[in-house]
């Protein structure tokens, strides 16, 4: 059984996931894309799909059931006015590995603790694979300077 602060984080957690998945979907379809970068993005957002869906087996009747529209506002709007969405993903995915990685420290199920670290760790692979759309610098590429989005 899960306690009230791992449900709360974990309800977070899977609101931001929903809005991830969201926003991947508003630029799989850009006619910009070449059709590996279109696949490349679809695959990402079954990522995110698969890590909402595994939060909603955890939670159970305790699931979100949106996303986070604060987060997904502002991400969106940078991505259509952006002419590749590169970076922005990049920042998105950096977000959530900052923010999954400080709600570990408060997370007090060693299972629930697995689960967000394994998702961080392709998170963070996604991350480095789309800096390399915008850079050659692996520095670059591999610094998370994101900000932590903290649950209310």
């Amino acid at each position: 059984m899960l306690s009230d602060n791992d449900i709360n984080l974990l309800a977070f957690t899977q609101t931001l996931e929903l809005t991830t998945r969201d926003l991947y979907l508003t630029v799989v379809g850009l006619k910009t894309l070449s059709e590996d970068e279109g696949a490349l993005l679809a695959q990402f957002h079954s990522h995110h799909v698969a890590y909402e869906q595994s939060l909603n087996g955890l939670l159970s009747k305790n699931a979100a059931t949106a996303r986070n529209e604060t987060v997904f506002a502002d991400f969106a709007t940078r991505l259509s006015t952006s002419s590749t969405p590169w970076a922005t993903l990049q920042e998105i995915e950096n977000t959530l590995v900052a923010t999954h990685a400080k709600t570990i420290e408060s997370i007090e199920s060693a299972k629930v603790a697995a689960l967000i670290a394994s998702i961080i760790t392709v998170e963070a692979r996604q991350a480095a694979i789309l800096a390399t759309l915008t850079t050659s610098d692996l520095s670059a590429a591999l610094d998370n300077n994101a900000i932590v989005l903290v649950a209310s």
